[in-house]
This record gives structure tokens, sequence and C-alpha cells, in this order.
């Protein structure tokens, strides 16, 4: 029995629009997370040349301001501004430059990843033969976007090309010439705009809204993909962030569905939330949590040095990559991250 039969999470599901769910931490966090600078000078000489082309100079300035420290404290200035705001302002300098690639979701490396039943069957089915998993391997995610059209509601609304690449690789595995087990690609044309209203003490930050494609890039027995239109919606209070997540699943003809199933493993929608605590980020996201045929992951990032973060990641479920959708998985991962949630 999954560990998500005996979870229950009133969050929403994270994901995020630049490392993942899209809220920043509280000024501690901030601190190790994000460029830190001691003048106003100092920001505007670094960034004036990456910000976007129409951005003037009292919006950079105002992006600048939120990554300003205060010599005697060494933290960042407080600021009258939301834990996703922190974010959203370094963004905004860098998102229009094309020799800038902006952080999407996560991007991590866990050199040791642990999986408790590898899922040999569908390799052994497409060669005839055993074949030996490693439990140990390397679990990875590289997630980018690049800006490619900006207020497109009057004076807010971006869209982004973006691009997922999640790998788990049995780098350790000699006996079989250490190949990637699997890797999803998920490419996905993505709307984004930014919101102030408030639900129960909450404020709605940022609603998204994309084209999504997402495949292991193979054949036969197996390939598996599928594409959906997929929502997002992300909150914040305090150090809290939570997103709730529901998609489309585009139907396609029988002959062409490989995994015609995979909605009740995946569902319909994601649930979520992460906290900041000290500069510590605790996460949850789960799928079908009231279901015995979900999944639930439990991620912890911690400080190591400015630019990089440990990171703890359980999973307990289905659907730990596409060729597991259908099969019940148990994994423990360490590592570290290099954009985190926020």
């Amino acid at each position: 029995m999954v560990l998500q039969k005996h979870f229950w999470v009133a969050s929403f599901a994270l994901v995020a629009s630049g490392g993942a769910m899209g809220a920043a931490p509280d000024a501690q966090a901030n601190k190790t997370l994000m460029p830190r600078y001691q003048s106003m000078e100092a920001c505007l000489k670094e960034n004036v040349l990456r910000a976007a082309p129409d951005m003037t100079i009292a919006q950079l300035r105002q992006s600048c301001q939120a990554l300003l420290v205060d010599t005697t404290t060494n933290t960042l200035h407080e600021q009258d501004i939301g834990v996703l705001d922190t974010r959203l302002r370094v963004e905004s300098i860098s998102s229009a430059n094309r020799f800038v690639l902006t952080p999407h979701n996560r991007n991590y490396i866990l050199p040791a990843s642990y999986t408790r039943h590898p899922n040999a069957a569908p390799f052994e089915e497409a060669q005839g033969k055993p074949i030996d998993l490693q439990n140990t391997e390397i679990d990875f995610q590289i997630s980018l976007k690049v800006l490619i059209a900006q207020d497109l509601l009057h004076d807010n609304g971006n869209l982004y090309i973006a691009y997922t690449n999640h790998s788990f690789w049995q780098a350790y595995n000699a006996d079989i010439s250490r190949p990637f087990r699997e890797t999803n690609h998920e490419p996905e044309l993505l709307f984004s705009a930014t919101s102030d209203w408030e639900f129960l003490g909450f404020r709605n930050v940022v609603n998204q809204i994309g084209l999504v494609h997402q495949s292991n890039g193979q054949s036969g027995t197996l390939s598996r993909s599928w594409n959906r239109i997929r929502a997002r919606s992300i909150f914040e209070r305090g150090n809290l962030a939570l997103a709730f997540s529901p998609w489309y699943r585009l139907p396609e003809d029988a002959e062409d569905d490989d995994n015609p199933d995979i909605e009740e493993y995946l569902g319909h929608y994601e649930l979520g939330g992460a906290y900041s605590y000290k500069n510590h980020i605790f996460d949850v996201i789960t799928r079908r949590p009231f279901s015995n045929k979900g999944s639930v992951e439990l991620g912890w990032s911690f400080p190591i040095r400015p630019t990089v973060r440990g990171y703890l990641k359980y999973f307990n479920g289905y659907g730990a990559s596409l060729i597991d959708y259908n099969v019940e998985t148990e994994s423990l991962g360490l590592g570290v991250v290099f954009s985190d949630l926020f």
C-alpha cells in the first residue's frame, strides 16, 4: 500500500514559474538563493545590459531593490513584498536577454538515488532477455524556459517556450554499459500572468496555462507519451506557497496511444505545497492522493553554498517516470539542487 493512502494534503500542486512552484522564501533564505548587492549602483551596473530591452530604469531599480543587502547585518533589506515577488523581479531583469536561459522547474542532480524494486520488465520484454538493473542510479533534471512574447494583456501576460529533461541513469551499472534507463522529455508552450487577488488569506500570485507534450523518446513497446492542456494557479501566504495544477489530456487515436490508461494512475491534477523555514525548504507533491494508484513526493532542500543547496527527495507510488507510470515504485535520493522551488 503506497504512502499516499495515509497522507492528506490540503494544498495545491507545485511546479512553477521558474524554479518550480515560483515562490521565493523569507529574507534569510533569499540571502543564499539570490544574487546580493551592497549598493543600488552595483546592481544597476551589473544588470543594465542583461535587462529586457523595454525595461525602464525605474523598473530595473525596483528589481534591484529586492536584492540589496544591509551591510550592517549582511541580510537582505526587508521588503513589503510577497514571497514570490523577489523571484519575479530577479527574472524580469534577464528574461528577455537572448543570451540567458531562465530556470523553469527544479534543476538538480542526485548522484545516489536508491529504488527499492527497479522496474526491469519493459526492457526485458523489448530485448527478450533478463536485464539486471541496479537499485542505485543517478537521477537528474534540467529545466529551462525562454521568453518569446511579453505584456500580451496590456502590461501583463508573458509567453514562454520551456523544456524539462528528467533522466534516470544507471551510471554505476558497468555490466550493461551504464545506460540511461529512462529519459522523459517535456517541451511546453506556456502563458503566464501575474495576479493580486486574495482568497482565504492567500494571495493568488501567478496563473498559467500551457500546451504540454511529454514522452520518453522510445519506440515500440518502450514508447510512452501524452499531450495535455495544463493550467496552474499559485498562491502564497508568508513563507507558505500552494498551487493547483489541473490538466486535460488531448485524445489520441487508439492505434497511436502507447498508454491509454495513464490517467488512471497520473489522474487529472496535481496537489502540493512548499514551506520555507530558516533557509530550509520543505515541499510535497501528490497525484490522486485518496486512491491506491496515486503518488506522493517529499522534498527537503538545505543550504550548502550560495549557488548550490543540498536536496533529499523521497517518492512513493505510481508515475515516477513515464516507463513506470503504471508500476508502483519507492525511491530515496540525495544530491544537490541548482535552482530550487524558490
